[in-house]
């Protein structure tokens, strides 16, 4: 069961969600923020190092320790308030346990697994948004992690790159707490809340809705499409605080 302070959350963005603007984010009110996303595998370190060299250096960190960089993220993000989740890459299942032990151990409330990255040096690893075309793979991957995990599992991904409906049928058989869907509709403008309307019906999980979360007026059209929670991204990266502001508005407009 996930717990989140009230119906906003801080959604991950490469080389932005690090523990300072997660912890601002929180203590301005955001009812969860998720840290990453974040490699965490030697292979998915290697593709952000490929990544980096090409003019995305967001998804690539040095690190010395990644054990001991994540503790300290995690424990500067707590201190806004807010539960903590951590977005993770991985390439290979040994570096998702590892990730879990990780993470778990960090003190994280969460852990979100990220079948969402579309950067080709991940996906041809055959991680991110690639685990959507391997059902077979992917629940071995969260029965793997549901084996070991004591907090919440996460798993973020974008809609209409598979059939969502039977995507969410393998994901509620193998018990995954939370979907987080990033509601994109190719050559749409805002969010597909259609899609999210789908979901909300055929599945009791847990739902975050994201995509185009840039009001008040969209946060409200997203729960009232089914979504119990929505994530803010894009929106945030001037101001981490903005997602707080948001979380207000929110929660003084929804009937009580």
């Amino acid at each position: 069961m996930i717990h989140i302070r009230n119906h906003v959350i801080l959604a991950p963005m490469a080389g932005v969600c690090n523990g300072k603007f997660c912890f601002e984010a929180a203590k301005a009110g955001a009812g969860m923020v998720i840290l990453g996303g974040i490699n965490f595998d030697a292979e998915t370190i290697k593709a952000g190092f490929r990544i980096k060299h090409r003019g995305r250096s967001e998804f690539h960190i040095e690190l010395k320790n990644l054990k001991d960089f994540i503790s300290s993220e995690v424990a500067i993000a707590k201190k806004g308030g807010a539960p903590v989740a951590v977005n993770v890459r991985a390439a290979t299942l040994e570096g998702l346990l590892r990730a879990g032990e990780i993470v778990q151990n960090s003190g994280a409330d969460a852990f979100e697994l990220n079948a969402h990255c579309r950067q080709p040096e991940i996906t041809e690893l055959g991680g991110g948004e690639a685990l959507l075309f391997d059902f077979e793979k992917l629940k071995e991957w969260i029965e793997g992690l549901k084996g070991t995990l004591r907090i919440p599992l996460i798993i973020k991904w974008r809609a209409n790159v598979v059939d969502d409906l039977t995507l969410v049928e393998h994901l509620d058989s193998v018990g995954v707490d939370v979907f987080h869907i990033d509601a994109m509709k190719h050559g749409y403008p805002e969010a597909d809340l259609e899609i999210i309307r789908k979901i909300s019906k055929s599945s009791k999980t847990f739902l975050i809705g994201n995509n185009s979360i840039t009001s008040l007026d969209r946060a409200l059209k997203m729960i009232k499409a089914g979504a119990k929670a929505v994530s803010v991204a894009r929106y945030t990266i001037s101001d981490p605080r903005l997602v707080g502001k948001l979380a207000l508005e929110v929660e003084k407009a929804l009937p009580k």
